[in-house]
C-alpha cells in the first residue's frame, strides 16, 4: 500500500476511514476474480510460502526460583598472623579549673566540734578536760570574741578544735569521750574564727 487513499477511492469501497482497501486495479490478478454469485466458495489463496507455526497459549508462567548470588570463600591463608595492637588508648589529660576559696583554709579542711545531742553534764567534763590540756580557752571567756553565744556546746565546740588541731599530729583525737565529731563545714562565725590545718 503506498499510502492513504484518495476520497474517491474511499468513496468507491463504501468506507468511511481513510485507510482503507486500495483500488481494484493495483492488485495482482492472481487475487482479482470475477465476482460470483453469493452463494459460490470462496477460494483461498494459493500456498506461496509455509505457513506460519501455530501458537499454543501455555496455562501456566514458568515459575523462577531467585538464588542469591554464590560467593566464593577467599583462599585459606596459612601464614603469619599480623599483630594485633593491644596498646591502650591514649586520651589527652582534662584540665578542670577549680575556683578560688572564699578565703584562706586547706583544701580538706576538717574542725572538730561537740555533739548537740550529748547530755551538759558530760560536754561540761570533756569541756574541762579540753581547757585544762592545752586548748586556747581565751576566746570563750566573757568579752572574748567566741562568747556568744553563750551556750555550752557553742563553747564547747570552739574548745574542743583548739585542743584537737594542736594535738592531732602528735595522735590527739576529735573523740573526748563519744562527746565530740569532726564536721567539713566551717563553724567560724562574726568574728569567732575556728582554727584549722
Amino acid at each position: 500500500m503506498n499510502g492513504p487513499l484518495e476520497p474517491k477511492d474511499v468513496e468507491a469501497y463504501g468506507l468511511g476511514s481513510p485507510y482503507a482497501l486500495p483500488p481494484l486495479e493495483s492488485l495482482p490478478s492472481s487475487m482479482v476474480s470475477s465476482p460470483s454469485s453469493p452463494n459460490s466458495p470462496i477460494k483461498s489463496p494459493p500456498d506461496e510460502s509455509a505457513s506460519p507455526p501455530m501458537y499454543t497459549p501455555m496455562l501456566r508462567p514458568p515459575q523462577y526460583e531467585l538464588n542469591p548470588p554464590s560467593i566464593a570463600p577467599s583462599p585459606h591463608y596459612h601464614g603469619p598472623s599480623p599483630p594485633i595492637d593491644q596498646s591502650p588508648a591514649v586520651h589527652p589529660p582534662s584540665i578542670v579549673v577549680m575556683p578560688p576559696p572564699p578565703h584562706k583554709m586547706p583544701q580538706f579542711a576538717v574542725w572538730c566540734v561537740a555533739k548537740p545531742t550529748m547530755p551538759d553534764p558530760i560536754i561540761q567534763e570533756a569541756l574541762d578536760y579540753a581547757c585544762g590540756s592545752g586548748a586556747d580557752c581565751r576566746a570563750i571567756q566573757p568579752n572574748g570574741p567566741c562568747f556568744q553565744p553563750d551556750n555550752l556546746v557553742s563553747h564547747a565546740s570552739y574548745a574542743f578544735n583548739s585542743y584537737w588541731q594542736k594535738t592531732k599530729v602528735a595522735g590527739g583525737t576529735c573523740d573526748f569521750g563519744g562527746t565530740a565529731m569532726l564536721v567539713t563545714v566551717d563553724p567560724s562565725f562574726n568574728n569567732c574564727y575556728f582554727v584549722s590545718s
